[in-house]
């Protein structure tokens, strides 16, 4: 429990602060070290919890191809304690999917998705479904951002996802865990990837119709009414790309709503505009500040 204040400690400044060199050699020590995370389900946890820390955003610097490839190799559908580290795994996999390929991302969303068809079906057709789900999606957001994070999905699978999230939006049993489905639903929807490649991107009318739905849950609690502008400015947020873009009229209402919101001025900006996130806006969609002295150059 106190080895991120130790490591803190022996390195002299917070963990936020580690360079990404140093962040990639305690991947390797942690790496070594592996067969400690079976003493018990709170060392599985924080080894899950630093390796993907360590490694976060799974890009960016020589072999983190292989690092990927390593860990993948090393904890997919390998947990020694299972529920129990459960939580740290999505974690991890949301920390390092950029590096991860289209068929390690289909393999890990496939579970959570046939949760959500379950709930679906019962929720909102009031049909039962078949089986357990594997993940009670109503209880878990690392689930959610988990699937937001996930690029290289295929868009039809991404439209489905985005559809169901906005049809179980509104159900009592999904209240504990909306804000990281409004979060999810960003990323989906997204005009401009983190690190997926333009074929990734869901139409514009799409987006257009999921930012007015993210406009009509607005909230009056300010930090809420972030999550919602944040949502909204990535769907709406102009790139100079006609096939990506808003149409005129769409584009604007978000605009207007934007401003009568009180939205952040560079949030205005990139959907009036167009531009580059700030450092603190790509931790926001990232989901975390990413590593010293690294930024995103998001796919143009």
């Amino acid at each position: 429990a106190q080895l991120v204040k130790q490591l803190s400690a022996a390195v002299g400044s917070g963990k936020y602060d580690w360079p990404t060199s140093l962040l990639r050699r305690m991947w390797e020590s942690l790496l070594a070290l592996r067969e400690g995370r079976r003493r018990s389900p709170a060392h599985e946890a924080r080894w899950l919890n630093l390796l993907g820390f360590s490694l976060r955003p799974g890009y960016g610097l020589a072999v983190d191809d292989w690092r990927v490839a390593e860990t993948w190799r090393h904890v997919n559908n390998k947990l020694a304690f299972g529920g129990a580290s459960k939580s740290e795994a999505l974690i991890l996999w949301r920390r390092i999917a950029g590096g991860l390929s289209p068929g390690q991302q289909l393999s890990i969303a496939e579970p959570m998705i046939a949760s959500l068809r379950a709930a679906h079906s019962i929720l909102v057709h009031g049909k039962q479904s078949r089986g357990e789900p594997m993940y009670a999606m109503h209880e878990s957001e690392e689930a959610w951002r988990l699937l937001g994070s996930l690029e290289l999905l295929d868009t039809q699978l991404k439209l489905q996802i985005g559809n169901m999230l906005i049809d179980l939006y509104g159900k009592r049993r999904y209240s504990k865990v909306r804000n990281a489905m409004v979060w999810c639903l960003g990323r989906l929807g997204q005009r401009q990837p983190l690190y997926g490649p333009l074929n990734s991107i869901l139409p514009a009318k799409t987006a257009a119709a999921w930012c007015q739905v993210v406009a009509d849950w607005n909230r009056s609690d300010a930090t809420q009414r972030l999550m919602f502008q944040m949502a909204a400015m990535q769907m709406a947020r102009m790139t100079g790309d006609r096939y990506r873009d808003l149409e005129k009229e769409p584009r604007e209402s978000i605009l207007k709503w934007l401003e009568e919101t009180a939205a952040p001025e560079h949030y205005r900006e990139l959907v009036s505009q167009g531009g580059q996130l700030d450092s603190e806006e790509q931790a926001s969609v990232f989901g975390e500040a990413l590593p010293k002295g690294f930024r995103i150059r998001e796919t143009s």
